[in-house]
């Protein structure tokens, strides 16, 4: 399967998002094991790689020897339509397995618009899309993330989810699986094993009936003892193992850095945050387990960033002390420390100062609300004043960019409440005013969407025509000056907020939207209106049943799923909201909210007093003692797939792993000295290129190519290094002949022999084949075109690379010359030498041997 895969490869956009095989990727053999756990994520390589709760369930599932855990993600369009078209199913990542194959098929609900994709998915995987269709044969298909506080929308879809969190909860789910295929359990009564553990929701146990206005009159359980379903919590987070060999990414990622978790859940209470409820109670990581954890991660990935990731990274008890650790450690590196979120009221100068230290990583500040009677309502804790000091203190300290994020729509906001967004900005773009440099300012506005298990979850949501108008009056104030103002797509947020508190009904829709052609929903680029309306009225669904206000009497979609907070809580702060008294933090007085069992679970806080002097910041050293290597380097097999910009960050992270002392620029944003000759187009292949290193401290060349060759993916290899002149660059391309083996599939030997004679032949052949001049003249540039038998290839590498690529292609060698006219790429000429279609072009195999003699061979 992984050969069939490879052979499109080269037809898709950013291929190497399907290579697998990246650095501390598990592969284990299907046989080996008695469980195989397929974890989905339904969006792009990219989103999915950022995941840390996906990382986390990967590294506990495949701890356990009897386990494979894989990954498996939603293909772009074009792969799918390749995949579609050639009848290949949808694989694994790690051993490229049919995930029909696999015996758990765990989706991560991260978003109500990827929806879709799931369906997506588990049709491009063999597996009927409706649980009631799957039978042993089949995956159990089960789900877990924040979107299963209500997952009544895709509940037909799924034959479980596991509510809550997973560090413990999925070896259980495990155990319960395996004990029921060697039993050769019925699923019936699997399915009913797997609702006796905590936190496991299975839908077809539940019978929802509805009354003639369409709301619900009864959610009945079908299953004796179980009437509601107990949200999983996990009491401790040092309890589980925490990843400290996470997967490095082929490509960059949205966030491409090491994240880690320093707290879970949030102190603060702001009712419209879906995660600062579903999370409770509040639970920090020892600063201890942290650091170490970093320390390793950083050693088995190289990455050049930390995160400490939690919903308010300011309020972790200790975030000084941890803070000044990791700075005093790593700074010497050149390794950045981030937080992605902080509260306005937690950012202090000091924290600034250390964050600053080696580049400057983005802020982004959350007002919410532009005035501070709505900031009440929403029991946002934070004034303006406190706003104003956040931004110039950025501004002082060499941030010239801040975002500013705003929501429309939270209840009770008025019109004044949404134009005071205008003169808030403004007055924070002139806290820079000072600045080195111009201050910019960005300004997002969402639309709230009010969520389940949250206050408000009995408000109505803003309609489409109030939506977009609210958004026209900020778009036309915003028109002009130096703030930037961006809004969210009012369709999409009235999409997520029919799903988010939809119920069981609306599968169908889904289902019909799916099958119009409704794919990666959330992106701009892909959504589609018109086919989600077509498909509501094919249903005589209306989208505002479901963003009305609800009824405090009524039977909401997910009321037989605890969360952990009580309803009487949630209408007391609904109360709360409407006469704008706020609610203090949880970790200042216990609200009662119900997340606190008072033994087990409770508010976890760790406080050190061990907080250590800041080391001084280190200077860049001098030129004393720095070394220049120039390195050859040759790009083969999979890492053709690899862009030029992803190649370079896989050798800078592969010299971070391998702890060489790289030399980095100065300013801002520290980079470290490495150039290329040129970049090799995407999916050439070349046994010879070269680049140039600095180092800022001398390392013997044997030694820094076999640090390197321990630590490069697979593709990538260093050759030979030799030191380089102290002010001699990477020299230009040089005038002789560049020799090239070429692999074309798709035509026969008669007709490219036939081709390459006809333009031997020519004195001119201009890029596209006609006589009429509208393109270069690339005659002057080949020099030899001729067919090669493999079997006639002596050298033993070259013989290797031609029986990988020649398995049905013909094989040729060029030797292409640089002129004063520049030069031409082999896959462009040959198109337009031997007529090759696009997709003929891009299949071509196409290897860089090296330079030659002029009139060589």
């Amino acid at each position: 399967m992984k050969q069939r895969i490879c052979e499109i490869l080269p037809l898709v956009s950013s291929p190497a998002r399907y290579l697998g095989g990246e650095r501390n990727a598990v592969s284990k053999k299907a046989d080996s094991v008695r469980l195989r756990f397929a974890l989905a994520f339904p969006d792009l390589y990219e989103v999915a790689m950022c995941h840390v709760g996906l990382g986390i369930l990967y590294h506990i599932l495949n701890a356990r020897q009897d386990i494979a855990a894989e990954r498996v993600f939603a293909p772009w369009a074009d792969l799918e339509h390749h995949m579609r078209i050639r009848g290949i199913p949808l694989v694994s990542l790690e051993s490229f397995l049919p995930v029909r194959e696999f015996h758990v098929l765990g989706f991560s609900l991260q978003y109500e618009l990827s929806y879709t994709n799931v369906l997506n998915m588990l049709e491009l995987a063999g597996i009927p899309a409706w649980a009631r269709d799957r039978d042993e044969r089949y995956p159990l298909v089960i789900g877990g993330g924040p979107c299963t506080t209500n997952p009544e929308p895709v509940a037909d879809f799924f034959d479980a989810f596991l509510i809550g969190e997973g560090e413990e909860a999925v070896l259980e789910i495990c155990d319960c699986v395996i004990e029921a295929r060697e039993r050769r359990l019925p699923k019936a009564l699997l399915l009913r094993n797997l609702s006796k553990i905590e936190g496991v929701y299975v839908p077809s146990l539940f019978e929802v009936a509805y009354r003639k206005d369409g709301t619900i009159e009864e959610i009945v359980p079908l299953m004796e003892g179980c009437p509601f379903v107990r949200r999983r919590i996990l009491p401790d987070l040092d309890l589980p193992p925490y990843p400290s060999a996470p997967v490095v990414p082929w490509l960059k990622t949205i966030h491409d850095r090491l994240s880690v978790e320093i707290a879970r859940g949030c102190k603060r209470g702001c009712r419209f945050c879906h995660a600062g409820f579903i999370y409770r109670p509040y639970r920090e990581r020892k600063p201890e387990r942290v650091e170490a954890i970093v320390e390793e991660a950083l050693a088995s990935t190289g990455y050049e960033e930390i995160s400490l990731l939690s919903l308010s990274s300011g309020d972790y008890t200790s975030v000084g002390t941890l803070l000044k650790r990791l700075v005093n450690r790593y700074q010497g590196r050149n390794i950045a420390v981030s937080f992605p979120s902080l509260r306005v009221e937690t950012l202090e100068p000091e924290m600034l100062s250390l964050v600053k230290r080696v580049r400057k990583t983005g802020f982004t500040l959350a007002p919410e609300a532009a005035t501070s009677r709505l900031r009440r309502v929403i029991n946002k804790e934070m004034d303006e004043e406190r706003l104003l000091q956040a931004a110039d203190s950025l501004y002082r300290n060499g941030w010239n960019l801040i975002k500013l994020y705003f929501m429309t729509g939270l209840p009770t906001e008025s019109e004044e409440d949404l134009r005071e967004i205008v003169p808030l900005a403004r007055r924070v773009l002139q806290q820079g005013k000072g600045s080195r440099r111009p201050p910019r300012l960005n300004v997002s506005l969402s639309t709230f969407v009010p969520k389940a298990h949250t206050p408000f979850q009995w408000e109505p949501q803003l309609s489409l025509k109030e939506t977009e108008a609210r958004q026209e009056i900020l778009r036309k104030a915003f028109s002009r000056g130096r703030i930037r103002f961006k809004w969210h797509d009012a369709r999409m947020s009235l999409l997520e907020g029919v799903f988010s508190r939809g119920d069981r009904r609306l599968s169908r829709v889904l289902y019909d939207a799916f099958r119009m052609g409704c794919r990666f929903d959330g992106w701009t680029e892909s959504f589609r209106w018109d086919l989600w309306r077509r498909a509501f009225e094919k249903n005589g669904m209306d989208m505002t049943f479901y963003t009305r206000a609800r009824d405090l009497s009524e039977i909401l979609p997910w009321s037989h799923i605890r969360c952990g907070i009580t309803e009487e809580f949630l209408q007391r702060e609904r109360d709360r909201a409407r006469k704008e008294i706020p609610t203090p933090p949880c970790h200042q007085r216990c609200t009662a909210c119900g997340s606190c069992d008072g033994e087990r679970i409770g508010v976890v806080l760790r406080k050190t007093d061990q907080e250590p002097p800041l080391s001084p910041k280190r200077s860049r050293p001098g030129k004393t003692g720095a070394v220049k290597f120039r390195v050859e380097y040759q790009k083969l097999g999979p890492a053709r797939f690899l862009g030029h910009l992803d190649m370079a960050r896989a050798f800078h992270r592969a010299a971070r792993r391998g702890r060489i002392p790289l030399s980095y620029s100065q300013g801002f944003h520290p980079a470290p000295r490495i150039s290329f000759r040129r970049a090799l187009p995407l999916g050439f292949e070349s046994l010879s290129e070269e680049m140039e290193w600095r180092l800022e401290s001398p390392v013997s060349g044997k030694r820094f190519a076999s640090t390197l060759n321990d630590h490069l993916p697979q593709g990538l290899r260093i050759r030979g290094v030799q030191p380089a002149g102290r002010n001699r660059s990477c020299p230009d391309e040089s005038p002789e002949g560049t020799r090239y083996l070429v692999a074309i599939t798709g035509k026969s030997p008669g007709n490219i022999e036939q081709g390459i004679r006809c333009f031997m032949e020519q004195s001119h052949w201009f890029l596209t084949g006609s006589v009429d001049q509208d393109g270069p003249d690339i005659r002057p540039h080949i020099e030899i075109m001729r067919r090669l038998e493999p079997s006639r290839i002596g050298d033993p590498v070259l013989q290797v690379w031609s029986d990988s690529a020649c398995s049905g292609a013909c094989l040729l060698e060029l030797i292409l010359l640089d002129t004063e006219g520049g030069h031409v790429r082999v896959d462009r000429a040959l198109a337009s030498i031997l007529g090759l279609s696009d997709e003929e072009r891009r299949q071509m195999r196409i290897l860089k041997v090296g330079k030659t003699s002029p009139h060589d061979g």
